[in-house]
């Protein structure tokens, strides 16, 4: 076995080791709204959502359309945070503006984690999130 065989072990195994003690959770990308930091199909990890702050990326349930959205915080009172797509075509506005989330924000008892990154480099996993992407539209 190579060195790289057991780096990758070792790395899954982590992983598993912090989803199933819930310090880390998974989740797919589905659209290119955060393009580039995120694309379609990426795996990315997120933790409890602790002490967020504007530039953090968050994921939330959208009050309105039900689904979870993956987007960059870019306004907060403390209480509510204001959030938005990073690629200009796709998310011209806020999601407050563009009815994804309330007038005032997201509020802090409905955002599920803060997405997990190293030096302001965010983490994730090209193509692995389209597996979960599929069995979600499947069943």
């Amino acid at each position: 076995m190579k060195k790289s065989d057991v780096a990758v072990i070792a790395a899954l195994l982590l992983i598993y080791f912090l989803m199933f003690t819930n310090l880390l959770a998974v989740a797919s990308v589905d659209g290119v709204s955060m393009y580039p930091i995120y694309q379609n199909g990426n795996l990315v990890f997120y933790g409890p959502p602790k002490n967020v702050q504007v530039g953090n990326v968050i994921i939330y349930r959208s009050p309105y359309t039900g689904t979870y959205v993956v987007h960059m915080v870019i306004n907060s009172d403390g209480q509510n945070y204001i959030t938005k797509g990073v690629d200009q075509i796709t998310n011209p506005a806020p999601d407050n503006q563009l009815r994804l989330e309330p007038i005032t924000g997201i509020p802090l008892s409905k955002v599920q984690g803060v997405t997990f990154s190293i030096d302001g480099y965010e983490i994730s996993i090209p193509y692995l999130g389209y597996l979960s992407l599929l069995f979600y539209k499947l069943f």
